[in-house]
C-alpha cells in the first residue's frame, strides 16, 4: 500500500471510532512517521473533492468519510500487495482460524469483513486475503478451484496498528479490487457510508 493510501486508511479508521479532526496536517504526518510533505500532497485530491478540510484555525478536518472511502477504493491496487496464491483442502474457516491464530498475520477482505460486520449474512466465500507471512504447512496443497484459494499479500509498515484484522474501509477496499462474483456481492451489499463512519457529519462552524 503506498504511504498516500496509508493516510487515507487513517483517516477512515478515525472516523470509525468517532475521530474526525487532527490539530494539523503535521499532526496526522507525526503520528505515522511520514514527512509532512507527504501528508499535505495525499491530501489534496481528498481535499478537492470535499472529503477533508484543512484550515489554520480547525486544523484537518474529516468532512465526508464516504467520498474519502470511495475514493480509497478506486485507488487501491491490491494485486501490486499479492506475494503468492495457493489453494489448500480444508474449509474457509478452518483456514481462517489458523491464520487467525498467528500473531504475526493479518486477515483482510472478506474475513475482516465478517469480523466487523460481526456475521456474514452476504455469500459464502472460498478466498482468503492475509497479510504477512502466512504459515500454511498444515494444509495439503491442492489444485486451483478446488478448496481454499489464500491470497498472501505483503503487509505496510503502519498495518499493526490496527490489529488482527484490517480496518473495514481497507477491507471493503481490497474486496472492491477483487475479480470475482463473491467479492462483487459483498461489496454491492455493504453499506459504503457505515463502513466509512457510524457517527454524524462533522460541520465546520
Amino acid at each position: 500500500m503506498s504511504t498516500v493510501q496509508a493516510l487515507w486508511r487513517e483517516l477512515l479508521a478515525g472516523s470509525r471510532e468517532g475521530r474526525r479532526r487532527w490539530p494539523s496536517v503535521s499532526a496526522l504526518a507525526g503520528e505515522l512517521g511520514v514527512p509532512v510533505s507527504t501528508a499535505h500532497r495525499s491530501l489534496g485530491h481528498p481535499d478537492e473533492i470535499g472529503a477533508v478540510s484543512i484550515s489554520p484555525l480547525e486544523g484537518l478536518v474529516v468532512l465526508d468519510p464516504y467520498r474519502l472511502l470511495l475514493l480509497f477504493a478506486a485507488h487501491r491496487h491490491l494485486q501490486r500487495d499479492i506475494v503468492s496464491r495457493v489453494w489448500v483442502a480444508a474449509p474457509v474457516a478452518e483456514v481462517e482460524a489458523a491464520i487467525g491464530a498467528d500473531r504475526g498475520c493479518v486477515l483482510g477482505g472478506f474475513s475482516a469483513v465478517v469480523a466487523h460486520a460481526g456475521r456474514n449474512r452476504i455469500a459464502d466465500y472460498e478466498t482468503i486475503l492475509v497479510y504477512g507471512d502466512a504459515h500454511l504447512d498444515e494444509f495439503r496443497a491442492t489444485l486451483p478451484g478446488e478448496g481454499t484459494e489464500v491470497l498472501v499479500a505483503e503487509a505496510d509498515r503502519w498495518l499493526g496498528r490496527y490489529g488482527r484484522f484490517t480496518t473495514y474501509a481497507q477491507a471493503f477496499a481490497d474486496l472492491f479490487c477483487l475479480p470475482g462474483w463473491q467479492a462483487a456481492r459483498f461489496v454491492d451489499e455493504l453499506d459504503a457510508r457505515e463502513v466509512a463512519a457510524r457517527d454524524e457529519p462533522v460541520l465546520l462552524i
